[in-house]
């Protein structure tokens, strides 16, 4: 039996779209794609692990999860000030300002060339410029923490968005 090569996938081929919150309920069906992502880490599972060992028990620890949560990061180039700004990166700046729901997106992550489709959640948002040296190009930071679950949903099987 041949085994096939992996061909090594790159951070380029995530995409991060995102529609503001509003009064919550179902995920939109438009999304907004931000542009100029430099860095991205697509969401990040964690478990907040309990220890539910025995002191009369084997000496062997266990652990069971009590929750579950998730994190995206990224940084992404900001326009100069004479350019037009990012309609993705205006809603994530937006809510960066806010608090409770204002400060919460709807965000989707695709994989280009995946055929799973994407994932879909509501994060609150941190969002924040970075400064430097003058001849350093203007980014800023994202943070995305998940508020509850990521759900699948369908990008029409090319998992790419326009």
């Amino acid at each position: 039996m041949t085994q096939q090569a992996i061909t090594p996938g790159v951070l380029g081929d995530w995409q991060l779209s995102v529609a503001e919150y509003g009064d919550g309920g179902d995920a939109p069906t438009e999304f907004t794609l931000v542009r100029g992502l430099t860095e991205f880490t697509p969401p990040q599972i964690e478990k907040n692990l309990e220890d539910d060992g025995e002191f009369d028990g084997s000496p062997w620890g266990s652990e069971v999860a009590t929750g579950i949560s998730w994190t995206a990061e990224g940084t992404v180039k900001v326009p100069r000030a004479s350019l037009a700004p990012d309609p993705g990166q205006e809603i994530l700046r937006k809510a960066g300002r806010g608090v409770a729901e204002e400060g919460m997106v709807w965000c989707k992550f695709t994989k280009r060339g995946s055929t799973e489709g994407a994932e879909v959640g509501v994060a609150d948002v941190t969002f924040v410029e970075q400064g430097g040296p003058k001849t350093d190009i203007t980014t800023a930071e994202l943070t995305l923490t998940g508020r509850g679950a990521l759900g699948p949903v369908d990008t029409g099987g090319d998992g790419v968005e326009g």
